[in-house]
């Protein structure tokens, strides 16, 4: 059985109101407000615009697993 004191939940809840508090003020901080202008690059097309690019992920060796 888990006996807990009034103090200790007082702590606890203490505790959990410092950490909530702390988030919302970290993120308040930050402007995350809507009418925040976002960063963007304007970006040009490519000659390879609709294409498919695949990237082979080997690493310059045989696979020598393989004994057949």
């Amino acid at each position: 059985m888990i006996v807990i004191s009034k103090k200790r939940i007082q702590i606890i809840i203490g505790c959990l109101l410092i950490g909530i508090f702390t988030f919302y003020f970290q993120i308040a901080g930050k402007g995350s407000t809507h009418t925040e202008q976002q960063n963007t690059v304007p970006t040009a097309a490519t000659p390879v615009s609709g294409k498919t690019i695949v990237i082979d992920a080997g690493h310059g060796v045989p696979d020598e697993r393989c004994t057949k």
